[in-house]
């Protein structure tokens, strides 16, 4: 089981996490607990599980998009071992306060493995709020780290206060230098410099989804695995059109999110 006993946002937190649009908690996890996350997702990765599973072509898009990285949604379905991550209290609740949120559903959880070797491609800058079917942009996401993330493997990097842009058009991930940063300082808006988000395995970073990020190619001899948690805070709406984690058709456009796949994890008492 995950350590689920203590709550970890305190006032400073949460502001600095208001202000920048993310944070970071080094050693959230045990290395005990990583091992059993590294194990998972390895046992995932040798089972050939699929993408998405479910979707036309398991949900691989392009060999271009896989040297981004190797990435598995909804592993806590068909994994019990991700599902005590994925469903973790603590994470949930630290992620419900920092938000302030009432409660926080989960959209989806997806394991990324960020190949090694020449191959390996940068993740481009991007925001996440516009891939998602939700209304208002307010989701986020808890990354952990289940490998140590250096700059050399691709670990991410954050720009300060950029989720104060808002929502903005999505970028090209599969197009080799799309750049939401690139695209805003064109148009003469200041872009702070980004802060690179180094931790041991174990470690946590928070984003909103409208904060600017991007990971590196992985240069190193060994995969970067990651696994990130996406949260739906209360009174966000399911816009339609996009996909909503396997739930798509089950739900109606400008109602709010209610299935059982995405279930509240964390809640005001």
């Amino acid at each position: 089981m995950t350590s689920d006993s203590v709550v970890r946002a305190s006032a400073a937190d949460i502001a600095a996490y208001q202000d920048q649009g993310y944070i970071q908690y080094k050693a959230f996890f045990s290395s005990a607990e990583m091992d059993r996350l590294r194990e998972a997702i390895d046992a995932a990765i040798a089972a050939n599980r699929a993408r998405i599973v479910g979707a036309q072509n398991d949900g691989r898009t392009s060999e271009e998009y896989e040297k981004v990285f190797n990435q598995m949604v909804n592993l806590w379905v068909d994994s019990p071992e991700a599902k005590q991550f994925s469903f973790s209290k603590r994470l949930a609740e630290t992620g419900r306060q920092l938000s302030g949120s009432q409660h926080v559903r989960i959209y989806h959880d997806h394991a990324m493995i960020k190949p090694a070797g020449q191959d390996s491609r940068a993740t481009n800058w991007h925001q996440d709020a516009p891939y998602w079917p939700m209304e208002p942009a307010c989701g986020f996401s808890a990354w952990i780290a289940v490998d140590d993330v250096t700059i050399p493997n691709g670990c991410l990097h954050f720009v300060p206060g950029s989720h104060k842009f808002g929502l903005l058009e999505p970028i090209n991930l599969g197009l080799a230098g799309d750049s939401i940063v690139d695209r805003m300082r064109d148009q003469g808006h200041h872009v702070a410099e980004p802060v690179a988000m180094e931790m041991e395995a174990g470690g946590v970073t928070f984003h909103d989804g409208c904060n600017f990020h991007y990971a590196g190619p992985n240069l190193t001899d060994n995969p970067r695995r990651a696994h990130a948690i996406i949260y739906i805070p209360d009174d966000t709406k399911f816009t339609g059109g996009k996909d909503a984690a396997g739930a798509a058709e089950e739900m109606t456009p400008g109602n709010p999110w209610d299935h059982p796949l995405h279930p509240i994890l964390a809640s005001e008492a």
